[in-house]
């Protein structure tokens, strides 16, 4: 069971922890879906599109695709986002 260590989950690891894990890039963008998300659907998210075997190139793509649906969903919906 994972204890909130350093290593124990990639999504604990970049939020808290600040620690590289599929580049910067795509690090950078799942910082950016995490607020623009509840903690509930950042994993939600994370479990059906990235999980544990998804390789960096991928986590890119994915997260650059969530971001932009999450941004587009927060302008039309009133929101502000820092771009």
């Amino acid at each position: 069971m994972a204890n909130g260590r350093p290593g124990d989950h990639p999504l604990t690891d970049i939020l808290h922890y600040k620690t590289m894990v599929y580049g910067v890039e795509a690090d950078i963008l799942i910082l950016k879906i995490a607020e623009l998300s509840s903690d509930r659907e950042l994993h939600q998210w994370w479990n059906a599109e990235i999980g544990w075997e998804c390789e960096p190139a991928e986590v890119l793509r994915r997260a650059a695709a969530r971001y932009e649906e999450l941004v587009r969903r927060a302008k039309e919906s009133g929101g502000e986002t820092d771009g």
